[in-house]
C-alpha cells in the first residue's frame, strides 16, 4: 500500500463487484470494513446485463451483473473524492479493474496509479462478461492470456519500477491449474492473490423452463456465490497458500457471512479476507455485525 496498511486487528473489507459511487465508498469509509476496494472497472463505461441478473439471497446466489460500472474516464473525475473519504477514515482504498483483452490490463493500471488508489486488483477471473453478443473467456484459466496481461500491468506502462500494490483475482481452481497459474504469478511482482471469483458457469431454471437469470447469449449461465461456496473457497485458500511463495500473501474471498467464517479463513492460510455477497445483500452494516462478533470470538 502506498501510505494505508490493513488493520491487522480486523483484516476484513469488501470484495469487488458492487462499489462503484461515491456514496459507496463513503458508506464503507464510515463502516467497520477495515478496507475498501472499488470496482471492477472497465475501459469503457458498461450498463451490465439486462434483465433478471441476480437471484437468491446470502446463503444462495446467482449472478450475471455484466461488469456494470461508468467507466475508467468517470471513474479519473470520481476517483479523488473516493481516495479522500477512504484516507480520512484511515483506511486503504484499491481500485478493482477488468479487461476485456490483456492490453486492457495495462491501460487500466496506469489510469488507477494515476488517480492516486493504494493498489489495484486485476480481475483476471469474471466469468459473466459478454462483449458483442460474444462470452469472453475467462483469463485466469489461461496461462498465456494470465501472463500477456501482467506483462501490460509491469512492462507496458507507468508500473514498471513503482512498487505498488497489485494483486490478482482469479476464478476457483482444480490443484493441477492452480500449479499452473501460479507458476505464471509468481514470475512478477505481485502482492496477493485473491483466491476465487464466483464460481462460473452455474445454472437454475424456472418453472416454464427458462432460466432464472438472464444472459445476453441466453445461456442462462451465472456466477455461484454465498454461503454455498464457502468451503470450496476453503479448500483454494489453503491450496493457493501452500503452492504461492511466502512473499505474495493470499486473500480469501468466497462465501464468509461471519466472525466464524473469517477465522476459518485466517487458519486456512489467508491473511485478509473479503466479503461479497453479505455485503451485496446487507449494505457495509454487514462489516459491523462481523467486527463485534469477531472481537467476542477472539475475547473467548
Amino acid at each position: 500500500m502506498r501510505n494505508y496498511s490493513i488493520d491487522s486487528a480486523f483484516p476484513v473489507g469488501n470484495a469487488a463487484g458492487h462499489c462503484k459511487s461515491v456514496s459507496e465508498v463513503q458508506s464503507l469509509a464510515r463502516s467497520s470494513a477495515s478496507f475498501i476496494v472499488v470496482g471492477s472497472i472497465t475501459l469503457e463505461e458498461r450498463a451490465g446485463n439486462s434483465g433478471n441478473t441476480f437471484n437468491g439471497d446470502p446463503v444462495f446466489c446467482l449472478n450475471s451483473l455484466g461488469l456494470p460500472n461508468p467507466g475508467i474516464e468517470k471513474l479519473k473525475e470520481i476517483g479523488p473524492a473516493m481516495v479522500m473519504l477512504a484516507h480520512a477514515a484511515g483506511k486503504p482504498i484499491i481500485l478493482s479493474v477488468a479487461g476485456l483483452s490483456p492490453i486492457e490490463f495495462g491501460k487500466l493500471a496506469d489510469e488507477a496509479y494515476d488517480v492516486g488508489f493504494d493498489g489495484i486488483e486485476l480481475n483476471l477471473g469474471c466469468p459473466n462478461v459478454v462483449s458483442v453478443g460474444e462470452r469472453k473467456p475467462i483469463i485466469s484459466y489461461r496461462r498465456k492470456l494470465v501472463s500477456a496481461s501482467l506483462d501490460n500491468v509491469f512492462f507496458g506502462g507507468r508500473l514498471q519500477n513503482a512498487g505498488w500494490f497489485v494483486s490478482v483475482k482469479v476464478s476457483p481452481m482444480d490443484p493441477d491449474r492452480i500449479d499452473e497459474i501460479a507458476s505464471v504469478i509468481e514470475q512478477y511482482a505481485v502482492k496477493a492473490v485473491v483466491t476465487m471469483n464466483t464460481v462460473p458457469n452455474c445454472l437454475d431454471y424456472n418453472r416454464d423452463e427458462t432460466p432464472v437469470i438472464n444472459t445476453p447469449d441466453k445461456t442462462g449461465y451465472a456466477g455461484g456465490s454465498g454461503r454455498q461456496v464457502f468451503q470450496q473457497a476453503l479448500g483454494q485458500v489453503k491450496q493457493w497458500r501452500a503452492r504461492l511463495p511466502k512473499e505474495i500473501a493470499v486473500w480469501g474471498v468466497g462465501g464468509v457471512q461471519s466472525s466464524e467464517d473469517v477465522q476459518k479463513m485466517l487458519w486456512a492460510g489467508a491473511s485478509i479476507v473479503q466479503v461479497g455477497t453479505a455485503y451485496f445483500v446487507g449494505g457495509a452494516k454487514v462489516f459491523g455485525d462481523i467486527a463485534s462478533q469477531f472481537i467476542n470470538l477472539k475475547g473467548d
